[in-house]
């Protein structure tokens, strides 16, 4: 069920998809029996192996469903085998839950708590596309009293940017909306930039919504400060200098088409014409130089310290 609703859009974002993830996993744990003749240990690991395959043909998992994973895999591993079956379930189902809790929940608030110290009054903060984190630091900011413009910058084919749009707009806030064509042209008005991430790899690379890396560049270009706003879970040890040796490719249809105008129909039978192909990117990799900071529940730290939370989260999880 949740594979399809993957696939289908409905459960979309990387905190998102991997609470889904780990809540389905919750339900199977509880649900699972040790077969005769069968070690909880092994048999478990290939169940879990056996729905992660289901997942990936659905939609490739994100770096944070991955770590997520591998968090699962290490406590299942370390049960003691003094447990019994039913003990060994309930200490997976609790691992679990303090995951969510800890490393996505109360890591957002961490991060909101940091990153609403970095908005002033007068302020005209940009962001792109939907990021749960952004969005929470935002309506925190507004909550607290203080007085700033909101520039959501959007893009097709996905357009995730309308229902950041329509959320902020409900709650009060000011904001213009505009596409990413228009970004160097509003750019010369922002006062700081926030991005939310994918991940954020061991150089310093932002991995992030396609469309992000050309927001930071700009910025760059009008010395606008680059806030990336993401979760230590998300923290990878892979170094990455461009996005195409690892993306997720999207329905190439979907760009062929432009919502709302059914008269724009040159690349309707794209498929049939020879020596054409559609490129529809799910990502993009900002590079280090581009980001001012990264504002993790570690703290606010500058891209060059990312090898450092990789280590300290690393080792925390084997010790927890």
């Amino acid at each position: 069920m949740v594979g399809l609703q993957y696939l289908s859009g409905d459960i979309s974002g990387g905190n998102a998809r991997c609470i889904a993830m780990l809540q389905a996993f919750q339900d199977a744990i509880k649900d699972y029996a040790v077969p005769p003749e069968k070690t909880l240990v092994r048999d478990l690991t290939a169940k879990i192996s056996s729905y992660v395959s289901f997942l990936i043909e659905c939609r490739p998992l994100s770096i944070s469903m991955g770590n997520a994973i591998r968090f699962l895999k290490s406590r299942i591993t370390k049960l003691p085998p003094t447990l019994s079956e039913s003990e060994s379930k309930t200490s997976l189902q609790s691992d679990i839950e303090h995951f969510i809790n800890e490393k996505i929940i109360l890591a957002n608030k961490v991060i909101v708590n940091h990153a609403v110290t970095k908005i002033r009054d007068g302020d005209v903060l940009l962001t792109y596309g939907s990021s749960s984190a952004v969005e929470m630091i935002l309506l925190h900011a507004h909550e607290l009293g203080k007085q700033f413009r909101v520039v959501v910058v959007d893009s097709r084919p996905r357009l995730q940017g309308k229902v950041l749009l329509r959320r902020l707009v409900e709650k009060g806030l000011s904001c213009t909306y505009t596409h990413v064509n228009a970004v160097s042209y509003i750019m010369h008005e922002v006062t700081r930039v926030f991005l939310g991430a994918s991940s954020v790899l061991s150089n310093g690379t932002v991995y992030s919504g396609v469309g992000t890396a050309c927001v930071a560049m700009v910025a760059h270009v009008y010395h606008v400060p680059v806030i990336v706003c993401c979760e230590a879970y998300k923290f990878h040890e892979r170094v990455q200098l461009d996005s195409i040796c690892s993306n997720e490719l999207g329905d190439p249809d979907v760009i062929s088409k432009v919502p709302g105008r059914e008269d724009v129909n040159l690349l309707d039978a794209w498929a049939n014409t020879e020596n054409l192909q559609l490129l529809n990117l799910m990502y993009d990799a900002t590079p280090s130089d581009y980001v001012s900071m990264i504002v993790t529940d570690y703290g606010m730290i500058p891209p060059t310290s990312v090898p450092v939370v990789v280590r300290e989260y690393s080792r925390e999880q084997v010790w927890m």
